[in-house]
Protein backbone atom coordinates (compact mmCIF):
# COMPACT_ATOMS: atom_id res chain seq x y z
CA UNK A 1 0.00 0.00 0.00
CA UNK A 2 1.26 3.60 -0.57
CA UNK A 3 1.23 4.64 3.24
CA UNK A 4 3.33 1.56 4.05
CA UNK A 5 6.13 3.03 1.50
CA UNK A 6 6.10 6.33 2.90
CA UNK A 7 6.42 5.39 6.18
CA UNK A 8 2.57 5.91 6.95
CA UNK A 9 0.87 2.40 7.72
CA UNK A 10 -2.17 0.95 8.24
CA UNK A 11 -2.00 0.65 11.98
CA UNK A 12 -4.97 -2.05 13.62
CA UNK A 13 -6.76 -1.83 16.95
CA UNK A 14 -6.45 -4.56 18.72
CA UNK A 15 -10.18 -5.47 19.01
CA UNK A 16 -12.14 -7.98 20.64
CA UNK A 17 -12.48 -11.94 21.34
CA UNK A 18 -8.35 -12.08 21.68
CA UNK A 19 -7.47 -14.94 24.55
CA UNK A 20 -4.31 -14.32 26.92
CA UNK A 21 -4.19 -10.86 27.20
CA UNK A 22 -0.90 -9.62 28.72
CA UNK A 23 -1.45 -6.78 30.97
CA UNK A 24 0.98 -5.58 33.95
CA UNK A 25 -0.43 -3.86 36.55
CA UNK A 26 1.87 -0.57 36.27
CA UNK A 27 1.63 -0.42 32.50
CA UNK A 28 -2.19 -1.15 33.61
CA UNK A 29 -2.16 2.25 36.06
CA UNK A 30 -0.45 4.36 33.72
CA UNK A 31 -3.00 3.46 30.82
CA UNK A 32 -5.94 4.26 33.31
CA UNK A 33 -4.63 7.96 34.27
CA UNK A 34 -3.49 8.48 30.76
CA UNK A 35 -7.23 7.90 29.27
CA UNK A 36 -8.36 10.00 32.83
CA UNK A 37 -6.58 12.40 31.74
CA UNK A 38 -8.07 12.63 28.35
CA UNK A 39 -11.24 12.92 29.80
CA UNK A 40 -12.01 9.91 31.89
CA UNK A 41 -13.91 6.52 30.05
CA UNK A 42 -17.58 7.72 30.84
CA UNK A 43 -16.80 10.62 28.86
CA UNK A 44 -15.11 8.43 25.80
CA UNK A 45 -18.40 6.25 25.93
CA UNK A 46 -20.81 9.24 25.89
CA UNK A 47 -19.48 10.72 22.60
CA UNK A 48 -21.95 10.01 20.10
CA UNK A 49 -20.70 11.59 16.59
CA UNK A 50 -17.12 11.92 15.27
CA UNK A 51 -16.03 14.64 12.96
CA UNK A 52 -11.92 14.41 11.76
CA UNK A 53 -9.79 14.65 8.95
CA UNK A 54 -6.11 12.66 7.83
CA UNK A 55 -4.19 14.95 6.50
CA UNK A 56 -0.55 13.58 5.74
CA UNK A 57 2.32 15.85 4.26
CA UNK A 58 5.57 15.00 3.85
CA UNK A 59 8.41 17.59 2.47
CA UNK A 60 5.82 19.83 2.02
CA UNK A 61 3.57 18.02 -0.31
CA UNK A 62 0.46 16.50 0.69
CA UNK A 63 -0.06 12.58 0.17
CA UNK A 64 -3.20 12.14 1.71
CA UNK A 65 -6.52 14.14 2.91
CA UNK A 66 -9.94 12.38 3.60
CA UNK A 67 -12.66 13.43 5.75
CA UNK A 68 -14.21 10.97 8.25
CA UNK A 69 -17.98 11.20 10.20
CA UNK A 70 -18.69 8.56 12.05
CA UNK A 71 -21.79 7.67 14.49
CA UNK A 72 -20.14 5.56 17.33
CA UNK A 73 -23.23 4.32 18.74
CA UNK A 74 -24.86 2.93 15.76
CA UNK A 75 -22.00 2.44 13.54
CA UNK A 76 -23.18 4.61 10.79
CA UNK A 77 -19.81 6.36 8.78
CA UNK A 78 -19.12 8.88 5.85
CA UNK A 79 -16.01 9.09 4.18
CA UNK A 80 -14.96 11.73 1.64
CA UNK A 81 -11.73 11.35 -0.26
CA UNK A 82 -11.01 13.42 -3.36
CA UNK A 83 -14.14 12.75 -5.83
CA UNK A 84 -15.31 9.41 -3.63
CA UNK A 85 -17.60 9.49 -0.66
CA UNK A 86 -18.34 6.13 0.78
CA UNK A 87 -21.32 5.74 3.11
CA UNK A 88 -21.50 2.57 5.31
CA UNK A 89 -21.80 0.77 8.56
CA UNK A 90 -18.93 0.05 10.19
CA UNK A 91 -20.72 -2.92 11.67
CA UNK A 92 -21.24 -5.10 8.67
CA UNK A 93 -18.99 -2.77 6.33
CA UNK A 94 -22.19 -2.78 4.03
CA UNK A 95 -22.69 -0.18 1.94
CA UNK A 96 -22.92 2.42 -1.08
CA UNK A 97 -19.72 4.33 -2.70
CA UNK A 98 -19.65 7.56 -4.95
CA UNK A 99 -17.02 8.18 -7.56
CA UNK A 100 -17.86 12.09 -9.26
CA UNK A 101 -21.77 11.58 -7.32
CA UNK A 102 -21.65 8.06 -9.68
CA UNK A 103 -22.61 4.64 -7.57
CA UNK A 104 -20.12 2.17 -7.93
CA UNK A 105 -21.20 -1.22 -8.80
CA UNK A 106 -20.16 -4.53 -7.79
CA UNK A 107 -17.10 -5.91 -7.12
CA UNK A 108 -15.57 -2.57 -7.48
CA UNK A 109 -17.93 -1.23 -4.85
CA UNK A 110 -16.50 -3.75 -2.44
CA UNK A 111 -13.24 -3.39 -3.11
CA UNK A 112 -13.88 0.37 -2.06
CA UNK A 113 -15.89 -0.47 1.15
CA UNK A 114 -13.39 -2.76 2.20
CA UNK A 115 -10.57 -0.11 1.36
CA UNK A 116 -12.60 2.71 3.27
CA UNK A 117 -12.78 0.45 6.22
CA UNK A 118 -9.14 0.08 6.69
CA UNK A 119 -9.02 3.88 5.83
CA UNK A 120 -11.01 4.78 9.33
CA UNK A 121 -9.31 1.89 11.40
CA UNK A 122 -5.75 3.41 10.53
CA UNK A 123 -7.11 6.84 10.71
CA UNK A 124 -9.30 6.78 13.89
CA UNK A 125 -6.24 5.29 15.66
CA UNK A 126 -4.45 8.25 14.91
CA UNK A 127 -7.08 10.30 16.20
CA UNK A 128 -7.76 8.29 19.31
CA UNK A 129 -4.75 5.46 19.75
CA UNK A 130 -4.30 6.39 23.84
CA UNK A 131 -7.97 5.41 24.23
CA UNK A 132 -7.81 2.05 22.76
CA UNK A 133 -4.93 0.38 25.23
CA UNK A 134 -7.51 -1.00 27.37
CA UNK A 135 -8.54 -3.04 24.33
CA UNK A 136 -9.38 -6.81 24.94
CA UNK A 137 -5.68 -8.67 23.05
CA UNK A 138 -3.64 -5.41 23.63
CA UNK A 139 -0.77 -6.62 25.67
CA UNK A 140 0.86 -3.95 27.96
CA UNK A 141 4.16 -3.87 29.14
CA UNK A 142 5.79 -1.31 31.37
CA UNK A 143 9.83 -0.87 30.82
CA UNK A 144 9.90 1.70 33.46
CA UNK A 145 10.59 5.80 33.58
CA UNK A 146 12.76 7.16 30.44
CA UNK A 147 13.39 10.61 29.49
CA UNK A 148 10.55 11.03 26.90
CA UNK A 149 8.70 9.77 30.30
CA UNK A 150 7.09 6.60 31.49
CA UNK A 151 7.64 4.10 28.37
CA UNK A 152 4.76 0.95 27.75
CA UNK A 153 5.10 -1.30 24.84
CA UNK A 154 1.91 -2.16 23.58
CA UNK A 155 1.98 -6.08 21.60
CA UNK A 156 -0.84 -7.69 20.17
CA UNK A 157 -2.71 -10.83 20.04
CA UNK A 158 -4.01 -12.63 17.50
CA UNK A 159 -6.10 -10.02 16.57
CA UNK A 160 -6.51 -6.95 13.59
CA UNK A 161 -4.93 -7.26 9.94
CA UNK A 162 -0.86 -6.97 11.01
CA UNK A 163 -0.80 -8.27 14.99
CA UNK A 164 2.93 -8.61 14.52
CA UNK A 165 3.05 -4.75 14.64
CA UNK A 166 4.98 -3.44 18.13
CA UNK A 167 4.29 0.24 19.59
CA UNK A 168 6.54 1.72 22.52
CA UNK A 169 4.55 4.79 23.67
CA UNK A 170 6.05 7.40 26.09
CA UNK A 171 3.90 9.20 28.70
CA UNK A 172 4.16 11.88 30.52
CA UNK A 173 4.58 11.80 34.24
CA UNK A 174 3.29 15.29 34.49
CA UNK A 175 0.23 15.72 32.03
CA UNK A 176 -0.25 11.85 32.16
CA UNK A 177 -0.60 12.10 28.22
CA UNK A 178 0.96 9.83 25.65
CA UNK A 179 3.69 12.48 23.75
CA UNK A 180 5.35 10.36 22.07
CA UNK A 181 5.50 7.31 20.11
CA UNK A 182 7.82 4.66 18.24
CA UNK A 183 6.76 1.64 16.48
CA UNK A 184 8.51 -1.52 14.72
CA UNK A 185 5.73 -2.81 12.14
CA UNK A 186 6.06 -6.65 11.13
CA UNK A 187 6.21 -5.51 8.17
CA UNK A 188 9.97 -4.57 9.31
CA UNK A 189 9.54 -0.30 9.09
CA UNK A 190 10.39 1.97 11.93
CA UNK A 191 9.42 5.10 12.73
CA UNK A 192 8.54 7.67 15.67
CA UNK A 193 5.79 10.63 16.17
CA UNK A 194 5.36 13.47 18.47
CA UNK A 195 1.48 13.55 19.58
CA UNK A 196 -0.09 16.91 20.18
CA UNK A 197 -4.13 17.13 21.55
CA UNK A 198 -6.85 19.08 21.41
CA UNK A 199 -10.25 19.10 23.85
CA UNK A 200 -13.27 18.24 22.56
CA UNK A 201 -16.10 18.86 24.96
CA UNK A 202 -14.00 17.78 28.18
CA UNK A 203 -12.50 15.26 25.63
CA UNK A 204 -9.02 14.97 24.48
CA UNK A 205 -8.16 13.74 20.68
CA UNK A 206 -5.15 14.21 19.09
CA UNK A 207 -5.15 17.33 16.86
CA UNK A 208 -1.49 16.89 15.13
CA UNK A 209 1.40 14.35 15.01
CA UNK A 210 4.71 15.12 13.98
CA UNK A 211 8.07 13.06 12.72
CA UNK A 212 11.50 14.72 12.29
CA UNK A 213 12.68 16.13 9.42
CA UNK A 214 9.72 16.78 7.80
CA UNK A 215 6.48 14.37 8.34
CA UNK A 216 3.24 15.44 9.77
CA UNK A 217 -0.27 14.26 9.80
CA UNK A 218 -2.95 16.90 11.11
CA UNK A 219 -6.30 15.52 12.27
CA UNK A 220 -7.42 18.70 11.06
CA UNK A 221 -11.48 19.62 11.73
CA UNK A 222 -11.94 17.32 15.17
CA UNK A 223 -15.19 17.84 16.49
CA UNK A 224 -17.65 15.41 18.74
CA UNK A 225 -21.00 16.58 18.21
CA UNK A 226 -24.09 15.68 19.98
CA UNK A 227 -26.64 16.38 16.82
CA UNK A 228 -25.87 15.26 13.11
CA UNK A 229 -28.31 15.97 10.32
CA UNK A 230 -29.26 11.88 9.24
CA UNK A 231 -28.72 13.24 5.54
CA UNK A 232 -25.12 13.44 6.29
CA UNK A 233 -24.69 9.35 6.18
CA UNK A 234 -27.25 9.19 3.38
CA UNK A 235 -27.19 11.78 0.50
CA UNK A 236 -23.45 11.75 -1.21
CA UNK A 237 -24.04 15.35 -2.29
CA UNK A 238 -23.34 16.72 1.52
CA UNK A 239 -20.16 18.28 2.07
CA UNK A 240 -18.50 17.49 5.79
CA UNK A 241 -17.11 20.70 5.08
CA UNK A 242 -20.44 22.33 5.22
CA UNK A 243 -21.25 20.42 8.81
CA UNK A 244 -21.74 23.12 11.79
Amino acid sequence: MMFARLGIFLLVCATLFAEGTKQDPKAVEIAQSMMQAMGGQDAWNAARYLRFDFKVGIGGETKADRSHLWDKHTGRYRLEDKNKVVLMNLADKQGTVYVDGKKVEASDAAKALKAAYGAYINDFYWLAMPWKWMDSGVNLKYLGRKPQGDAVVLTFGKVGLTPGDRYQAFVSPKSHLMTHWEYVLQSGDKGSWDWQYGDHGGVKLASTHTSPPDKRIDMGDVRILKDVDSAFFTDPVRKLSDLK
